[in-house]
């Protein structure tokens, strides 16, 4: 699902209009937005269920989804238990129907040795969510080179960085300048930025930060944005939650996919020459036979292809059949740049007329995530 015009995170759900679902969809709807991010996880513990075991989050997503609002969960991940926060967001997203996936990451990430975490838990949910996903961290990469920013990025849709303009009344300048070094990653993705709408060690924004912040995401043509948080801003800052809900920001003329079509970047050694198992894929390739391709991929495999994502070794080998009979006679795959990593494997290939750049995730020894791009 597309995300564009306005939107909130929500912090402590209880403590959004007493957590009831008529009054959260109330609000949400005199305020004008499109779109809802609830909590859903803290590392590896579960977020919007009570001590009862009951799921508080489950009616407030369904009376918005019902209404044709967009709701997303978000997780906040600290990398010491990548698999156990990985299978938990898992465990909500599919549990709640939710409509987007956001991880937020902070400093437990530029720990040393974080980037084999970022990866198992990236890749693991990634394999396992139908959904968008986007990365929720530091407004300015370049103050934070030891987070793993290629690891997270290679993986998600979107970039939603938190433009914090704490102890300041700068949001367009920190807006701008925030935007500018997320687009000079490598990795980068369409960018969607979340501001603050709290109060922290005294200092709280006001609304002309508001109105600064909008203009400014307005003037650079961005689809959406989000603010942190509902529970903070609607109960003790009225007048921004005013500031923002009177404020008229156009659907852009095109939303953000819920696939990525640009080239993923993935940090690893350039220029190898292909290993045993990319000369074998290519070797399949070449034979144009689907069922022996498909065989390269685990039963629970994920592929992403061009626009198109296959959710299972069924859907996999019918779309390599259908790849290979739209091919003309004669077409051989050549591998023109390989990359490797351990289990995370990356080369750009040619056949004919058509380029393509494929990322595979490994897992004993077959693929389970495949992103394919075609150029």
């Amino acid at each position: 699902m597309s995300l564009q015009g306005k939107g909130f995170f929500t912090n402590n759900l209880r403590d959004c209009e007493g957590g009831d679902p008529g009054s959260i969809l109330a609000a949400a709807q005199a305020a004008g937005f499109s779109h809802v991010i609830v909590k859903i996880a803290d590392g590896t513990q579960p977020d919007g269920i009570d001590t009862y075991g009951v799921d508080f989050t489950a009616p407030v997503v369904q009376a918005l989804q019902q209404a044709g609002m967009a709701v997303w969960g978000w997780q906040y991940v600290y990398g010491d238990a990548p698999s156990a926060e990985a299978t938990i967001a898992i465990t909500r997203m599919q549990a709640l129907g939710l409509d987007g996936y956001v991880i937020s990451a902070g400093g437990e990430y530029e720990q040393p040795g974080r980037s084999g975490a970022a990866q198992q838990f990236i890749t693991t949910v990634r394999a396992a969510l139908k959904v968008p996903v986007a990365l929720n961290s530091f407004r300015f990469p370049n103050y934070h080179p030891k987070f793993p920013w290629s690891e997270f990025l290679t993986f998600c849709d979107l970039h939603m960085p938190q433009v914090f303009w704490e102890q300041a009344h700068d949001a367009d300048e920190q807006l701008s300048e925030s935007k500018r070094q997320c687009d000079a990653l490598p990795h980068s993705r369409p960018y969607i930025p979340s501001g603050a709408a709290y109060s922290a060690a005294g200092w709280s924004p006001n609304e002309q930060d508001m109105t600064d912040f909008l203009d400014t995401a307005q003037a650079l043509g961005l689809p959406a944005v989000n603010f942190f948080d509902w529970d903070a801003c609607h109960a003790s800052l009225p007048l921004l939650w005013k500031a923002i809900s009177s404020f008229s920001l156009p659907a852009a003329a095109q939303g953000i996919p819920a696939t990525r079509t640009s080239s993923a970047v993935v940090s690893m050694a350039p220029n190898n020459p292909p290993d045993a198992f990319v000369l074998q894929f290519l070797a399949a390739l070449n034979d144009r036979n689907a069922a022996q391709v498909t065989a390269f991929y685990d039963p629970a495999a994920t592929q992403v292809w061009a626009d198109q994502i296959r959710r299972d070794t069924i859907s996999i080998q019918a779309g390599f059949t259908a790849f290979f009979n739209s091919l003309p006679a004669g077409i051989v795959f050549t591998i023109a740049s390989t990359q490797a990593n351990d289990d995370l494997l990356k080369f750009t290939w040619e056949a004919g007329s058509l380029t393509g750049e494929t990322i595979l995730t490994l897992q004993n020894g077959k693929i389970i995530l495949d992103y394919t791009f075609i150029f």
